[in-house]
Protein backbone atom coordinates (compact mmCIF):
# COMPACT_ATOMS: atom_id res chain seq x y z
CA UNK A 1 0.00 0.00 0.00
CA UNK A 2 1.21 3.53 -0.80
CA UNK A 3 1.60 6.42 1.59
CA UNK A 4 -1.70 7.83 2.86
CA UNK A 5 -3.13 10.93 1.20
CA UNK A 6 -3.91 14.10 3.13
CA UNK A 7 -7.56 13.07 3.28
CA UNK A 8 -6.67 9.66 4.68
CA UNK A 9 -4.71 11.34 7.45
CA UNK A 10 -7.80 12.97 9.00
CA UNK A 11 -8.69 12.22 12.65
CA UNK A 12 -9.53 8.56 13.39
CA UNK A 13 -12.24 9.83 15.73
CA UNK A 14 -13.98 11.86 13.05
CA UNK A 15 -13.77 9.05 10.51
CA UNK A 16 -15.40 6.47 12.83
CA UNK A 17 -17.68 8.74 14.83
CA UNK A 18 -20.86 6.87 13.76
CA UNK A 19 -19.34 3.49 14.64
CA UNK A 20 -18.28 4.71 18.08
CA UNK A 21 -21.79 6.02 18.73
CA UNK A 22 -23.34 2.64 17.95
CA UNK A 23 -20.73 0.80 20.04
CA UNK A 24 -21.40 3.07 23.02
CA UNK A 25 -25.14 2.38 22.74
CA UNK A 26 -24.50 -1.39 22.73
CA UNK A 27 -22.22 -1.18 25.77
CA UNK A 28 -24.81 0.75 27.75
CA UNK A 29 -27.50 -1.80 26.85
CA UNK A 30 -25.30 -4.70 27.92
CA UNK A 31 -24.39 -2.96 31.19
CA UNK A 32 -28.09 -2.70 32.01
CA UNK A 33 -29.07 -6.16 30.83
CA UNK A 34 -26.38 -8.35 32.38
CA UNK A 35 -27.29 -7.69 36.04
CA UNK A 36 -30.91 -8.47 35.23
CA UNK A 37 -29.91 -11.79 33.74
CA UNK A 38 -27.71 -13.00 36.54
CA UNK A 39 -29.84 -11.88 39.49
CA UNK A 40 -31.37 -14.80 41.37
CA UNK A 41 -35.06 -15.33 40.63
CA UNK A 42 -36.16 -14.99 44.25
CA UNK A 43 -34.18 -11.84 45.17
CA UNK A 44 -37.04 -9.45 44.54
CA UNK A 45 -39.45 -11.57 46.54
CA UNK A 46 -37.01 -11.69 49.45
CA UNK A 47 -36.70 -7.95 49.49
CA UNK A 48 -40.47 -7.71 49.73
CA UNK A 49 -40.92 -10.55 52.23
CA UNK A 50 -42.82 -8.32 54.62
CA UNK A 51 -45.42 -7.42 52.02
CA UNK A 52 -48.71 -9.21 51.61
CA UNK A 53 -49.00 -12.66 50.06
CA UNK A 54 -50.59 -11.43 46.87
CA UNK A 55 -47.24 -9.94 45.91
CA UNK A 56 -45.55 -13.33 46.36
CA UNK A 57 -48.11 -15.05 44.16
CA UNK A 58 -47.62 -12.70 41.24
CA UNK A 59 -45.02 -12.88 38.49
CA UNK A 60 -41.98 -11.32 40.09
CA UNK A 61 -40.24 -8.74 37.99
CA UNK A 62 -36.96 -10.64 37.86
CA UNK A 63 -38.45 -13.67 36.14
CA UNK A 64 -37.80 -13.50 32.40
CA UNK A 65 -40.61 -14.21 30.00
CA UNK A 66 -40.52 -15.59 26.49
CA UNK A 67 -39.82 -18.86 24.68
CA UNK A 68 -38.59 -22.01 26.38
CA UNK A 69 -34.93 -22.94 26.48
CA UNK A 70 -33.57 -24.56 23.30
CA UNK A 71 -34.32 -28.28 23.18
CA UNK A 72 -30.84 -29.39 22.22
CA UNK A 73 -28.84 -30.66 25.21
CA UNK A 74 -25.56 -29.09 26.18
CA UNK A 75 -24.04 -26.76 28.76
CA UNK A 76 -26.08 -23.65 29.55
CA UNK A 77 -24.45 -20.26 29.15
CA UNK A 78 -24.47 -18.43 32.49
CA UNK A 79 -25.59 -15.28 30.68
CA UNK A 80 -28.61 -16.88 29.01
CA UNK A 81 -31.60 -17.41 31.34
CA UNK A 82 -33.97 -20.34 31.04
CA UNK A 83 -37.23 -18.66 30.16
CA UNK A 84 -40.63 -19.97 31.27
CA UNK A 85 -43.16 -20.72 28.56
CA UNK A 86 -46.63 -19.19 28.82
CA UNK A 87 -48.26 -22.25 27.25
CA UNK A 88 -49.63 -24.68 29.83
CA UNK A 89 -52.09 -26.48 27.59
CA UNK A 90 -50.10 -29.70 27.12
CA UNK A 91 -51.27 -32.93 28.71
CA UNK A 92 -49.20 -36.01 29.39
CA UNK A 93 -51.89 -38.41 28.16
CA UNK A 94 -55.64 -38.84 27.84
CA UNK A 95 -55.91 -39.99 31.47
CA UNK A 96 -54.41 -36.80 32.91
CA UNK A 97 -55.76 -33.23 32.77
CA UNK A 98 -53.76 -30.61 30.89
CA UNK A 99 -51.38 -28.56 32.97
CA UNK A 100 -53.71 -25.57 33.12
CA UNK A 101 -56.47 -27.66 34.70
CA UNK A 102 -56.29 -28.84 38.34
CA UNK A 103 -54.85 -32.24 39.22
CA UNK A 104 -57.03 -33.57 42.06
CA UNK A 105 -54.42 -34.42 44.69
CA UNK A 106 -56.95 -34.06 47.52
CA UNK A 107 -59.22 -36.93 46.53
CA UNK A 108 -56.63 -39.12 44.84
CA UNK A 109 -59.08 -40.04 42.11
CA UNK A 110 -56.42 -39.36 39.49
CA UNK A 111 -53.23 -41.20 40.36
CA UNK A 112 -49.71 -39.84 40.26
CA UNK A 113 -47.74 -42.23 38.07
CA UNK A 114 -44.24 -40.92 38.12
CA UNK A 115 -40.52 -41.52 38.13
CA UNK A 116 -37.62 -39.87 39.91
CA UNK A 117 -34.94 -38.01 38.00
CA UNK A 118 -32.47 -39.12 40.65
CA UNK A 119 -28.71 -38.87 40.30
CA UNK A 120 -29.08 -35.75 38.15
CA UNK A 121 -28.82 -32.63 40.30
CA UNK A 122 -27.91 -34.56 43.47
CA UNK A 123 -25.28 -37.21 42.77
CA UNK A 124 -25.45 -40.81 43.96
CA UNK A 125 -22.62 -43.30 43.41
CA UNK A 126 -24.98 -46.22 42.72
CA UNK A 127 -26.80 -44.33 39.97
CA UNK A 128 -23.74 -42.92 38.20
CA UNK A 129 -20.65 -44.86 39.34
CA UNK A 130 -18.55 -43.35 36.56
CA UNK A 131 -18.65 -39.92 38.21
CA UNK A 132 -16.96 -41.30 41.31
CA UNK A 133 -14.80 -44.25 40.30
CA UNK A 134 -11.78 -42.26 39.03
CA UNK A 135 -11.51 -40.67 42.48
CA UNK A 136 -12.44 -43.44 44.93
CA UNK A 137 -8.80 -44.23 45.71
CA UNK A 138 -8.43 -40.59 46.74
CA UNK A 139 -11.17 -40.91 49.32
CA UNK A 140 -14.22 -39.75 47.35
CA UNK A 141 -17.45 -41.25 48.72
CA UNK A 142 -20.11 -38.57 48.09
CA UNK A 143 -20.74 -35.21 46.40
CA UNK A 144 -19.05 -33.33 49.26
CA UNK A 145 -15.74 -35.21 48.96
CA UNK A 146 -15.91 -35.17 45.16
CA UNK A 147 -16.28 -31.38 45.00
CA UNK A 148 -13.70 -30.84 47.71
CA UNK A 149 -11.13 -32.97 45.88
CA UNK A 150 -11.70 -31.40 42.48
CA UNK A 151 -11.96 -27.80 43.63
CA UNK A 152 -14.49 -25.20 42.41
CA UNK A 153 -13.59 -24.96 38.73
CA UNK A 154 -12.93 -28.65 38.01
CA UNK A 155 -15.98 -29.65 40.01
CA UNK A 156 -18.14 -27.25 38.00
CA UNK A 157 -16.83 -28.68 34.73
CA UNK A 158 -17.31 -32.26 35.99
CA UNK A 159 -20.87 -31.62 37.12
CA UNK A 160 -21.96 -29.62 34.11
CA UNK A 161 -20.84 -32.36 31.75
CA UNK A 162 -23.14 -34.66 33.73
CA UNK A 163 -26.06 -32.23 34.12
CA UNK A 164 -26.16 -31.52 30.40
CA UNK A 165 -26.35 -35.18 29.34
CA UNK A 166 -28.00 -37.21 32.12
CA UNK A 167 -31.41 -35.62 31.49
CA UNK A 168 -32.37 -34.25 28.07
CA UNK A 169 -35.57 -33.44 26.25
CA UNK A 170 -35.63 -37.04 25.02
CA UNK A 171 -36.00 -38.15 28.65
CA UNK A 172 -39.37 -36.41 28.90
CA UNK A 173 -40.47 -37.53 25.47
CA UNK A 174 -39.81 -41.16 26.42
CA UNK A 175 -41.57 -40.81 29.75
CA UNK A 176 -44.64 -39.29 28.14
CA UNK A 177 -44.74 -42.20 25.70
CA UNK A 178 -44.72 -44.62 28.65
CA UNK A 179 -47.74 -42.96 30.25
CA UNK A 180 -45.88 -41.13 33.02
CA UNK A 181 -47.63 -37.99 34.30
CA UNK A 182 -45.23 -36.76 37.03
CA UNK A 183 -41.50 -36.54 37.68
CA UNK A 184 -39.84 -35.94 41.04
CA UNK A 185 -36.64 -33.90 40.77
CA UNK A 186 -34.32 -33.96 43.80
CA UNK A 187 -32.17 -30.87 44.39
CA UNK A 188 -29.58 -29.98 47.02
CA UNK A 189 -29.72 -26.80 49.05
CA UNK A 190 -26.64 -25.65 47.15
CA UNK A 191 -28.82 -25.22 44.05
CA UNK A 192 -30.07 -22.00 45.66
CA UNK A 193 -26.61 -20.79 46.70
CA UNK A 194 -25.87 -19.29 50.09
CA UNK A 195 -23.06 -21.70 50.99
CA UNK A 196 -20.72 -21.28 53.92
CA UNK A 197 -16.96 -21.12 53.45
CA UNK A 198 -16.46 -24.79 54.38
CA UNK A 199 -19.11 -26.20 52.00
CA UNK A 200 -17.40 -27.32 48.78
CA UNK A 201 -20.54 -27.87 46.67
CA UNK A 202 -20.92 -26.09 43.33
CA UNK A 203 -23.52 -23.37 44.03
CA UNK A 204 -26.45 -22.34 41.85
CA UNK A 205 -25.43 -24.23 38.69
CA UNK A 206 -27.99 -27.00 39.17
CA UNK A 207 -30.80 -24.45 39.58
CA UNK A 208 -30.47 -23.45 35.94
CA UNK A 209 -30.63 -27.08 34.82
CA UNK A 210 -33.67 -27.62 37.03
CA UNK A 211 -35.45 -24.82 35.19
CA UNK A 212 -34.47 -26.35 31.87
CA UNK A 213 -35.94 -29.69 32.98
CA UNK A 214 -39.15 -28.00 34.07
CA UNK A 215 -39.57 -26.45 30.62
CA UNK A 216 -39.15 -29.85 28.98
CA UNK A 217 -41.72 -31.27 31.38
CA UNK A 218 -44.09 -28.44 30.50
CA UNK A 219 -43.73 -29.17 26.80
CA UNK A 220 -44.86 -32.78 27.34
CA UNK A 221 -47.59 -32.03 29.90
CA UNK A 222 -45.71 -33.71 32.74
CA UNK A 223 -46.07 -32.22 36.24
CA UNK A 224 -42.98 -31.74 38.39
CA UNK A 225 -42.39 -32.32 42.08
CA UNK A 226 -39.30 -30.38 43.08
CA UNK A 227 -37.88 -31.72 46.35
CA UNK A 228 -35.19 -30.52 48.70
CA UNK A 229 -33.18 -33.74 48.82
CA UNK A 230 -30.19 -32.51 50.78
CA UNK A 231 -30.27 -30.06 53.70
CA UNK A 232 -27.42 -28.20 55.40
CA UNK A 233 -25.59 -30.53 57.76
CA UNK A 234 -27.19 -33.68 56.25
CA UNK A 235 -30.62 -34.69 57.50
CA UNK A 236 -29.83 -38.42 57.48
CA UNK A 237 -26.08 -38.99 57.10
CA UNK A 238 -26.47 -40.87 53.80
CA UNK A 239 -24.55 -40.03 50.64
CA UNK A 240 -27.65 -38.79 48.81
CA UNK A 241 -27.90 -35.98 51.37
CA UNK A 242 -24.67 -34.66 49.88
CA UNK A 243 -22.44 -35.84 52.71
CA UNK A 244 -22.04 -39.32 54.15
CA UNK A 245 -21.50 -39.60 57.88
CA UNK A 246 -22.83 -37.66 60.84
CA UNK A 247 -26.33 -36.18 61.03
CA UNK A 248 -25.80 -32.49 61.76
CA UNK A 249 -29.42 -31.46 61.28
CA UNK A 250 -31.57 -30.94 64.42
CA UNK A 251 -28.90 -32.92 66.33
CA UNK A 252 -26.77 -30.72 68.62
CA UNK A 253 -26.05 -26.99 68.47
CA UNK A 254 -24.89 -27.06 64.85
CA UNK A 255 -27.81 -29.30 63.96
CA UNK A 256 -30.34 -26.87 65.38
CA UNK A 257 -28.74 -24.05 63.40
CA UNK A 258 -28.77 -26.14 60.22
CA UNK A 259 -32.43 -27.05 60.68
CA UNK A 260 -33.25 -23.36 60.96
CA UNK A 261 -30.99 -22.56 58.03
CA UNK A 262 -33.05 -24.98 55.91
CA UNK A 263 -36.25 -22.95 56.31
CA UNK A 264 -35.29 -19.94 54.12
CA UNK A 265 -34.52 -22.35 51.29
CA UNK A 266 -38.09 -23.66 51.53
CA UNK A 267 -39.41 -20.11 51.60
CA UNK A 268 -37.49 -19.33 48.43
CA UNK A 269 -38.73 -22.47 46.67
CA UNK A 270 -42.35 -21.93 47.72
CA UNK A 271 -42.28 -18.31 46.61
CA UNK A 272 -40.74 -19.11 43.27
CA UNK A 273 -43.02 -22.02 42.40
CA UNK A 274 -46.18 -20.22 43.48
CA UNK A 275 -45.76 -17.69 40.67
CA UNK A 276 -48.09 -17.96 37.63
CA UNK A 277 -45.10 -19.02 35.53
CA UNK A 278 -44.68 -22.26 37.49
CA UNK A 279 -47.74 -23.12 39.57
CA UNK A 280 -49.28 -25.32 36.84
CA UNK A 281 -46.17 -27.26 35.89
CA UNK A 282 -44.68 -27.60 39.41
CA UNK A 283 -47.75 -27.96 41.65
CA UNK A 284 -46.19 -30.12 44.41
CA UNK A 285 -43.05 -29.52 46.46
CA UNK A 286 -41.14 -31.91 48.73
CA UNK A 287 -40.08 -30.13 51.92
CA UNK A 288 -37.25 -32.55 52.74
CA UNK A 289 -36.23 -36.04 51.66
CA UNK A 290 -35.93 -38.73 54.34
CA UNK A 291 -35.14 -36.82 57.52
CA UNK A 292 -33.88 -39.48 59.92
CA UNK A 293 -36.75 -39.33 62.42
CA UNK A 294 -35.99 -42.93 63.38
CA UNK A 295 -32.67 -41.69 64.77
CA UNK A 296 -33.30 -38.02 65.58
CA UNK A 297 -36.69 -38.63 67.13
CA UNK A 298 -40.20 -38.24 65.75
CA UNK A 299 -41.20 -35.26 67.88
CA UNK A 300 -38.30 -32.97 66.87
CA UNK A 301 -38.92 -33.75 63.21
CA UNK A 302 -42.65 -33.10 63.59
CA UNK A 303 -41.88 -29.77 65.26
CA UNK A 304 -39.60 -28.83 62.37
CA UNK A 305 -42.23 -29.82 59.80
CA UNK A 306 -44.80 -27.67 61.62
CA UNK A 307 -42.43 -24.72 61.41
CA UNK A 308 -41.64 -25.48 57.77
CA UNK A 309 -45.34 -25.55 56.87
CA UNK A 310 -45.81 -22.18 58.54
CA UNK A 311 -42.90 -20.74 56.54
CA UNK A 312 -44.19 -22.16 53.26
CA UNK A 313 -47.77 -20.98 53.72
CA UNK A 314 -46.62 -17.55 54.89
CA UNK A 315 -44.82 -17.30 51.56
CA UNK A 316 -47.68 -18.53 49.37
CA UNK A 317 -50.87 -17.76 51.23
CA UNK A 318 -53.44 -20.41 52.09
CA UNK A 319 -56.15 -22.04 50.03
CA UNK A 320 -56.32 -23.87 46.72
CA UNK A 321 -54.31 -22.22 43.97
CA UNK A 322 -52.04 -20.35 46.41
CA UNK A 323 -48.83 -22.21 45.76
CA UNK A 324 -47.75 -25.85 45.53
CA UNK A 325 -48.89 -28.74 47.67
CA UNK A 326 -46.34 -29.50 50.41
CA UNK A 327 -45.03 -33.06 50.76
CA UNK A 328 -43.64 -34.32 54.08
CA UNK A 329 -41.76 -37.60 54.46
CA UNK A 330 -42.48 -40.18 57.16
CA UNK A 331 -38.85 -40.20 58.33
CA UNK A 332 -38.59 -44.01 58.20
CA UNK A 333 -40.83 -44.41 61.27
CA UNK A 334 -43.86 -45.68 59.32
CA UNK A 335 -47.11 -44.09 58.27
CA UNK A 336 -49.01 -44.83 61.47
CA UNK A 337 -46.83 -42.40 63.42
CA UNK A 338 -48.23 -39.52 61.38
CA UNK A 339 -51.94 -40.16 61.82
CA UNK A 340 -53.58 -36.97 63.04
CA UNK A 341 -50.52 -34.81 62.36
CA UNK A 342 -51.34 -31.34 60.98
CA UNK A 343 -55.11 -32.02 61.11
CA UNK A 344 -55.86 -28.64 59.53
CA UNK A 345 -52.89 -28.66 57.19
CA UNK A 346 -53.39 -26.74 53.97
CA UNK A 347 -52.57 -28.77 50.86
CA UNK A 348 -50.20 -31.18 52.58
CA UNK A 349 -49.46 -34.77 51.58
CA UNK A 350 -47.53 -37.57 53.29
CA UNK A 351 -44.77 -39.47 51.48
CA UNK A 352 -43.32 -42.87 52.31
CA UNK A 353 -40.55 -44.86 50.59
CA UNK A 354 -41.16 -48.59 50.35
CA UNK A 355 -38.20 -50.91 49.84
CA UNK A 356 -37.70 -54.58 50.70
CA UNK A 357 -33.94 -54.85 50.27
CA UNK A 358 -32.96 -52.63 53.20
CA UNK A 359 -34.76 -54.88 55.69
CA UNK A 360 -33.14 -58.27 56.28
CA UNK A 361 -36.39 -59.99 57.22
CA UNK A 362 -38.30 -58.71 54.19
CA UNK A 363 -35.44 -59.48 51.81
CA UNK A 364 -35.26 -63.08 53.03
CA UNK A 365 -38.94 -63.79 52.38
CA UNK A 366 -39.64 -66.17 49.49
CA UNK A 367 -41.09 -64.63 46.34
CA UNK A 368 -44.70 -65.62 47.03
CA UNK A 369 -44.57 -64.03 50.47
CA UNK A 370 -43.00 -60.87 49.07
CA UNK A 371 -45.79 -60.51 46.51
CA UNK A 372 -48.47 -61.02 49.14
CA UNK A 373 -46.72 -58.55 51.45
CA UNK A 374 -46.62 -55.88 48.74
CA UNK A 375 -50.34 -56.20 47.97
CA UNK A 376 -51.78 -56.67 51.43
CA UNK A 377 -49.45 -54.89 53.83
CA UNK A 378 -48.41 -51.93 51.71
CA UNK A 379 -51.88 -51.57 50.20
CA UNK A 380 -53.42 -51.61 53.66
CA UNK A 381 -50.90 -49.05 54.89
CA UNK A 382 -51.93 -46.64 52.14
CA UNK A 383 -55.63 -46.99 52.93
CA UNK A 384 -55.14 -46.46 56.66
CA UNK A 385 -52.82 -43.49 56.17
CA UNK A 386 -55.24 -41.81 53.79
CA UNK A 387 -57.92 -42.13 56.47
CA UNK A 388 -55.69 -41.19 59.42
CA UNK A 389 -53.52 -38.47 57.93
CA UNK A 390 -54.90 -37.50 54.54
CA UNK A 391 -53.47 -37.74 51.02
CA UNK A 392 -50.57 -40.21 51.03
CA UNK A 393 -48.26 -41.33 48.26
CA UNK A 394 -45.05 -43.30 47.66
CA UNK A 395 -42.17 -41.14 46.52
CA UNK A 396 -39.69 -44.00 46.01
CA UNK A 397 -39.76 -47.74 45.30
CA UNK A 398 -38.16 -50.13 42.81
CA UNK A 399 -38.49 -53.59 41.32
CA UNK A 400 -35.36 -54.73 43.15
CA UNK A 401 -35.69 -57.30 45.93
CA UNK A 402 -31.99 -57.38 46.78
CA UNK A 403 -29.31 -54.80 47.52
CA UNK A 404 -26.83 -55.95 44.88
CA UNK A 405 -26.78 -52.69 42.92
CA UNK A 406 -23.23 -51.36 42.73
CA UNK A 407 -22.58 -48.92 45.63
CA UNK A 408 -26.25 -49.03 46.68
CA UNK A 409 -25.23 -49.13 50.35
CA UNK A 410 -22.33 -46.75 49.77
CA UNK A 411 -18.89 -47.01 48.25
CA UNK A 412 -17.06 -49.99 49.74
CA UNK A 413 -19.98 -50.95 52.03
CA UNK A 414 -20.81 -54.37 50.55
CA UNK A 415 -24.20 -56.07 50.25
CA UNK A 416 -26.67 -57.78 52.56
CA UNK A 417 -27.58 -60.25 49.82
CA UNK A 418 -24.18 -61.96 49.73
CA UNK A 419 -23.12 -61.31 53.34
CA UNK A 420 -20.50 -58.63 52.66
CA UNK A 421 -22.44 -55.75 54.27
CA UNK A 422 -21.24 -55.07 57.82
CA UNK A 423 -20.92 -58.80 58.45
CA UNK A 424 -24.63 -59.45 57.85
CA UNK A 425 -25.40 -63.09 56.95
CA UNK A 426 -26.29 -63.67 53.29
CA UNK A 427 -29.84 -64.44 52.21
CA UNK A 428 -28.76 -68.06 51.77
CA UNK A 429 -25.40 -69.86 51.61
CA UNK A 430 -25.46 -69.67 47.81
CA UNK A 431 -26.55 -66.03 47.46
CA UNK A 432 -24.43 -64.07 45.03
CA UNK A 433 -24.68 -60.67 43.40
CA UNK A 434 -22.75 -61.82 40.32
CA UNK A 435 -25.57 -61.60 37.75
CA UNK A 436 -28.07 -59.36 39.51
CA UNK A 437 -26.89 -56.29 37.60
CA UNK A 438 -26.87 -58.04 34.23
CA UNK A 439 -30.37 -58.10 32.72
CA UNK A 440 -29.22 -60.37 29.89
CA UNK A 441 -28.92 -63.19 32.43
CA UNK A 442 -32.47 -62.85 33.79
CA UNK A 443 -34.57 -65.94 33.12
CA UNK A 444 -38.19 -65.71 31.90
CA UNK A 445 -39.29 -66.91 35.35
CA UNK A 446 -37.33 -64.16 37.09
CA UNK A 447 -38.70 -61.50 34.73
CA UNK A 448 -42.22 -62.77 35.43
CA UNK A 449 -41.62 -62.38 39.16
CA UNK A 450 -40.21 -58.88 38.64
CA UNK A 451 -43.29 -57.97 36.59
CA UNK A 452 -45.65 -59.29 39.26
CA UNK A 453 -43.71 -57.53 42.00
CA UNK A 454 -43.81 -54.23 40.15
CA UNK A 455 -47.57 -54.56 39.56
CA UNK A 456 -48.23 -55.61 43.15
CA UNK A 457 -46.48 -52.49 44.39
CA UNK A 458 -48.15 -49.93 42.16
CA UNK A 459 -51.58 -51.42 42.77
CA UNK A 460 -50.94 -51.15 46.50
CA UNK A 461 -49.63 -47.61 46.21
CA UNK A 462 -52.62 -46.55 44.13
CA UNK A 463 -54.77 -47.27 47.16
CA UNK A 464 -53.31 -43.88 48.04
CA UNK A 465 -52.40 -40.99 45.76
CA UNK A 466 -49.90 -42.78 43.54
CA UNK A 467 -46.18 -43.36 43.16
CA UNK A 468 -42.77 -42.34 41.81
CA UNK A 469 -40.36 -45.09 40.71
CA UNK A 470 -36.72 -44.77 41.77
CA UNK A 471 -35.11 -44.27 39.31
CA UNK A 472 -35.75 -43.32 35.68
CA UNK A 473 -32.38 -44.84 34.72
CA UNK A 474 -29.00 -45.91 36.09
CA UNK A 475 -25.65 -46.57 34.46
CA UNK A 476 -25.37 -50.21 35.48
CA UNK A 477 -28.16 -51.34 37.81
CA UNK A 478 -31.19 -52.40 35.72
CA UNK A 479 -33.52 -53.30 38.60
CA UNK A 480 -33.43 -49.63 39.61
CA UNK A 481 -34.06 -48.29 36.09
CA UNK A 482 -37.59 -47.66 34.81
CA UNK A 483 -36.27 -47.46 31.26
CA UNK A 484 -34.46 -50.81 31.64
CA UNK A 485 -37.62 -52.36 33.09
CA UNK A 486 -39.71 -51.29 30.11
CA UNK A 487 -37.03 -52.48 27.70
CA UNK A 488 -36.66 -55.79 29.60
CA UNK A 489 -40.39 -56.44 29.76
CA UNK A 490 -40.97 -56.41 33.54
CA UNK A 491 -42.52 -52.92 33.46
CA UNK A 492 -45.49 -52.26 31.12
CA UNK A 493 -44.78 -50.20 28.03
CA UNK A 494 -47.79 -47.98 28.84
CA UNK A 495 -48.47 -47.73 32.55
CA UNK A 496 -52.06 -46.61 31.96
CA UNK A 497 -52.89 -49.75 29.97
CA UNK A 498 -51.33 -52.55 31.96
CA UNK A 499 -54.02 -55.24 31.92
CA UNK A 500 -55.92 -56.87 34.79
CA UNK A 501 -55.02 -56.40 38.46
CA UNK A 502 -52.24 -58.68 39.66
CA UNK A 503 -53.26 -58.57 43.34
CA UNK A 504 -56.89 -59.46 42.60
CA UNK A 505 -55.93 -62.27 40.25
CA UNK A 506 -53.60 -63.70 42.90
CA UNK A 507 -56.35 -63.55 45.52
CA UNK A 508 -54.69 -60.83 47.61
CA UNK A 509 -56.74 -58.04 49.17
CA UNK A 510 -55.81 -54.60 50.44
CA UNK A 511 -56.30 -54.91 54.19
CA UNK A 512 -57.17 -51.34 55.08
Amino acid sequence: MGAPSKQDGRSCLSRHKWKITILAFILVAVAIAVPLVIVKPWDKNNSNSSSNNSNNNGNNGNQPTGPVTPSNPGPISPNVPVLPSKNDTARANAYTPPLNEPFDYASGKIKMRGVNLGGWLVLEPFISPSLFEPYIKQGVIDEWTLCKLLGPEKAKTHLEAHYSTWVTEETFSRLQGMGINHVRIPIGFWALGGLTADEPYVPSLSWTYLLRGIEWARKYGIRVMVELHAAPGSQNGWNHSGRLGAINWINGTDGIANAQRTLPYLQQLATFFSSPDYIHVAPIMGLLNEPAAHLIGVDPVKSWYTEAMNVVRAATGTGEGKGPWAIIHDGMVGLNAWAGFLPKGDRVMLDTHQYIMFNDDLMRMNQTTQLKFACETWGGDMIRSTKGFGPTMVGEFSAAVNDCATYLNGIGAGYRWDGTYNGAPPKSPNSTCTNENNASTYTPEYKKFLSNYFLAQIEAFEQGGGWFYWNFKTESNPLWSYFAGVEGGWIPKDINNRGPSYCASAGYTFNG
